[in-house]
């Protein structure tokens, strides 16, 4: 509950801190992230590419839990720089939490958080491709464990104001070897990730 309540006071203080873009005309579909940078920073308005944001993870492989084929993967709040029309560099905490099956037939609930850097490169307009490291850990009274995790993918944004955008993003992750308490065994595997957020531009 009180990660929730983080992550609430996060998003509202993105808010506060661009609202102005929010009052502003939306931009031309293709007036924000194609062209030079500096051409578009000017165009848009935007002074410096400090950007804050968050994000939504689903995840279906290792490193979601034994017990779900699909679920929520992570609550990430970032920050970073995006350069209009060429790539970003942003880091991310994420965390969730959920329940997973253990021998008594009990559930016992887990804390997930992972520590998140990614980098993206612009291809064509608004489509980009990504390259991430992640280092995740799980507590629960089963056990406690930590992994590292590296991932690729590509994604792609739509401008619905000047300074704000949405994104969506595929990745394939690699998880590197850890044990597992519930499974009682190390394990290493691959899994995808779906991620959807947004980024407004605080100056």
């Amino acid at each position: 509950m009180k990660r929730n309540n983080l992550f609430v006071a996060i998003l509202l203080a993105v808010f506060l801190l661009t609202g102005n873009s929010f009052a502003q005309a939306a931009a031309p579909a293709a007036g924000g992230f194609t062209g030079v940078a500096t051409a578009d920073q000017s165009a848009t308005g935007i002074r410096t590419p400090l950007f804050l944001g968050a994000a939504l993870g689903f995840g279906s492989g290792t490193g979601v839990g034994t017990s779900r084929g699909l679920g929520l993967r992570q609550i990430e709040p970032m920050i970073g720089v995006w350069l209009p029309g060429i790539g970003f560099l942003r880091a991310g905490y994420g965390f969730s939490n959920y329940e997973e099956d253990v021998e008594n037939g009990d559930d016992a609930e887990v804390e997930h958080s992972d520590f998140d850097i990614e980098l993206g490169v612009h291809l064509l307009g608004e489509l980009y491709v990504t390259g991430a490291y992640s280092r995740v850990k799980e507590l629960s009274d089963v056990g406690d464990v930590a992994w590292n995790e590296w991932g690729a993918g590509f994604g792609t944004l739509l401008n619905i104001f000047s300074k704000t955008m949405l994104f969506a993003e595929v990745s394939y992750r690699w998880v590197l070897d850890h044990y597992d308490p519930f499974m009682d065994k190390d394990v290493s595997g691959s899994r995808l990730q779906f991620n959807i957020g947004f980024a407004s531009y605080v100056f």
